[in-house]
């Protein structure tokens, strides 16, 4: 069996991975102070497409250090800092063609619970799906569990093997791999179809499974406009879509490209880290570093569903228990010298 995972990654990273370590530090009154540590390939220092705004300030880190990706481990090199008074307050100040990315807009909240012995803090954070980006739904492909298992790593079958993990994982490769395959080919004939005629259209709805049959996977993962028009005349060259692709080539590119700006999603991963008085009590965290909870945060997790970070700190009253205590120790001794007085009173007669 031949899995096509590997070389789908390459495909939708298409550009270089950037990635992103981000420390978020609460006050006892929930302001927030937001580091974003980051990594220039080439040692330069390059700031990240967010870090230009004026609410931010950038350094380079005299004393880098390694994060660890899942995917790679990656030297931090350089750090963006900005600070606001609510975390629901805070924006990523990013590049155009950024705006609508999920990375770069998640929903975040914190409040505090009062509880006497105890004060409690919660965060929480939700990156919306990309499941409505995108070019043709993969629920057909890979059901809910399947991409919960493939994309976030949720539940493993009880009493599986590594082998039959195995085959688990590249059946979910190659329905993951047919269905871009299927997005690409459906992409392309809309990039097409406002330049074409009705015998035109028709062709390309027709003709998806001959071409399927025809194109190996590996090259409809790469493929641009200008190849699709040239191999579907190659199933019919009196269609003439590489004549129709010469004609409108800029219109046809720019088309291909706007329907899939989702990939540029894929070029970035994020490390979230938060920290809120007192210890970490609960949330979904599954790793952790210096005891504060972290989430890996990509594209891929998005292809689930939204994400959602949560997590919540328990600071103890310590004035709380020593009041009560107090409190306690005043009643006990009340009654202490009521019960002495009745105990004398008694005596006396």
């Amino acid at each position: 069996m031949k899995s096509f995972y590997v070389l789908l990654l390459m495909v939708l990273s298409t550009s270089c991975t950037s990635y992103y370590y981000v420390m978020t530090e609460f006050g006892a009154d929930l302001s927030v102070e937001r580091t974003v540590y980051s990594y220039s390939e080439d040692g330069s220092d390059v700031l990240p497409s967010f870090a230009s705004g004026q609410d931010w300030r950038y350094s380079r880190l005299e004393e880098p250090f390694e994060v660890d990706f899942y995917d790679e481990r990656v030297e931090m090199t350089g750090m963006s800092v900005m600070q606001c008074d609510d975390i629901s307050e805070f924006r990523y100040l990013i590049g155009e063609g950024h705006e609508v990315d999920p990375l770069f807009s998640p929903v975040e909240k914190a409040s505090v619970r009062f509880r006497w012995f105890y004060t409690y803090n919660d965060y929480s954070a939700r990156f919306r799906s990309l499941e409505g980006q995108l070019p043709l739904p993969l629920d057909t492909y890979l059901h809910e569990s399947s991409r919960e298992l493939f994309f976030r790593g949720g539940k493993v079958p009880a009493a599986w093997n590594g082998v039959e993990m195995y085959l688990l994982l590249d059946d979910m490769n190659r329905r993951l791999a047919h269905w871009f395959s299927d997005a690409v080919y459906i992409v392309m004939c809309d990039a097409y179809e406002p330049y074409c005629t009705a015998v035109q259209r028709a062709f390309m709805d027709s003709s998806r499974k001959d071409f399927m049959e025809r194109t190996q996977a590996e090259i409809m993962f790469v493929m641009e406009p200008e190849e699709f028009g040239q191999r579907m005349d190659g199933l019919d060259p009196d269609m003439g879509l590489a004549a129709v692709y010469k004609q409108n080539a800029a219109m046809i590119d720019a088309s291909y490209e706007e329907q899939t700006k989702v990939l540029d999603y894929f070029s970035s991963s994020f490390i979230y880290s938060v920290d809120m008085p007192g210890d970490y009590f609960e949330g979904n965290a599954t790793d952790f570093i210096d005891g504060l909870p972290v989430w890996k945060v990509d594209a891929y997790r998005l292809l689930a569903g939204d994400l959602v970070l949560e997590a919540t700190f328990r600071k103890v009253n310590l004035w709380a228990f020593i009041l009560t205590f107090a409190v306690i120790a005043a009643i006990l001794q009340a009654f202490a010298k009521l019960f002495d007085r009745i105990s004398r009173g008694m005596d006396g007669k």
